[in-house]
C-alpha cells in the first residue's frame, strides 16, 4: 500500500473513533489499553474529539501505519497511541494504548500533557524530514538501534552503548524531559529539574533507570528508512525490589517505586547516521506482567 492510501486509511480510524462510528472497522481486530474489545466499544464510545494534535508514521512495506493523538472524552482530555494494520481497501488491525488521568483524581507524574501537545502546533517538522538516499539505512539496521534504546534502559548501569545525538530531543506524555532548563513554564514530569536538564545519553550515563527490570513485547510494527523513523510497542516492568542501588558513579540513591508495576509503552525514534535525534513516547500503568492482546 502507498504512502498516499496508507495515510489516508489511518486519518480514516482516526475520524471514525472521533465520530464513534465503526462502519466498516467493525470486523478488525481491536485492542485498547491491552483488552480485546469489539471495534465500537470503549473509546469508539466515549470519544468526543481526536485532535487537533496528530503524529503520524507509515510503513508501506508492511502496510502499518501508526500515530500520537490527543484525545477528548467528555471532560477528559487525554493521550493516545494507535496502530494499524490495512490490506487492500480494508483496515485489519488497530491498537489504541491511551494515556487516560486517574479517574478518581489521583496524582499523575505528568501534568497536562494534551494541552501541552495540541498548543505546541504539531510535532517538529524535523521529524518528516526525507534522508538522503545515500545515507538511508535498512530496516534490520532502524529497528537495531531503536531497539539499543530499550537495551541501554534495562536494567541501567550507565556503561552501555548509547546511540543518542547530543541534541536528542525526547518528548515523554506531551512534555520534553531532556535539555530542559528548570522553569515553571516547563511542565509537571517524573523526573528532577537537574536531571531533566541532561542531555540522553547524560541520563542513560548515570544509571538512573536501573529499576526498569525487564522491557519485553518489544515490537516494532513500523519502520520508515525514508525518514529514519520506528514506532514501536513494549511493556517496562518494574518489581519493585530495587530500592536502594548506586548509581554509575557510585552514588547511592533510592527508588521511588516500592511496588510492582508496568508502563504499557507506544515510542517512536527518528534516526540519523545511526543515532537517535528524536524520541516521542506514551506511557501508561498498567498491571504488572500484563500482556498486549497481541502475539
Amino acid at each position: 500500500m502507498d504512502r498516499r492510501h496508507l495515510q489516508a486509511a489511518l486519518d480514516g480510524v482516526l475520524d471514525a473513533v472521533g465520530a464513534a462510528a465503526a462502519g466498516s472497522l467493525a470486523d478488525a481486530e481491536y485492542t485498547e489499553n491491552g483488552q480485546r474489545l469489539a471495534v465500537g466499544e470503549g473509546l469508539w464510545a466515549t470519544a468526543d474529539k481526536v485532535g487537533p494534535y496528530r503524529h503520524a508514521f507509515l510503513d508501506e512495506e508492511s502496510g502499518n501505519a501508526a500515530c500520537f493523538a490527543t484525545l477528548t472524552e467528555g471532560k477528559t482530555r487525554s493521550i493516545m497511541a494507535l496502530r494499524i494494520k490495512a490490506a487492500g481497501e480494508r483496515v485489519t488491525a488497530v491498537e489504541a494504548i491511551v494515556a487516560r488521568p486517574s479517574l478518581f483524581g489521583g496524582a499523575s507524574p505528568f501534568g497536562d500533557g494534551p494541552g501541552a501537545l495540541d498548543a505546541g502546533g504539531g510535532a517538529d517538522r524535523a521529524w518528516f524530514e526525507h534522508i538522503p538516499p545515500s545515507e538511508r539505512m535498512s530496516r534490520a539496521e532502524l529497528q537495531r538501534i531503536a531497539d539499543m534504546y530499550f537495551i541501554g534502559l534495562e536494567r541501567n548501569d550507565g556503561r552501555g552503548e548509547y546511540p543518542f545525538a547530543d541534541e536528542c530531543i525526547r518528548i515523554e506524555n506531551g512534555f520534553r524531559t531532556t535539555g530542559v532548563a528548570p522553569a515553571p513554564a516547563a511542565g509537571k514530569t517524573p523526573y528532577a529539574d537537574a536531571f531533566r536538564a541532561m542531555s540522553a545519553k547524560q541520563q542513560f550515563e548515570t544509571g538512573y533507570f536501573r529499576f526498569v527490570d525487564r522491557i519485553r513485547e518489544r515490537r516494532f510494527p513500523v519502520i520508515d528508512p525514508a525518514t529514519g523513523t520506528v514506532f514501536a510497542l513494549a511493556f517496562f516492568d518494574h518489581s519493585g525490589t530495587v530500592r536502594e542501588y548506586r548509581l554509575a558513579d557510585g552514588t547511592p540513591t533510592r527508588s521511588n517505586v516500592e511496588r510492582p508495576f508496568s508502563w504499557m509503552i507506544a515510542e517512536a525514534f527518528r534516526i540519523e547516521r545511526g543515532l537517535i535525534t528524536r524520541i516521542e513516547a506514551l506511557m501508561t500503568e498498567c498491571p504488572y506482567a500484563m500482556l498486549s492482546g497481541w502475539a
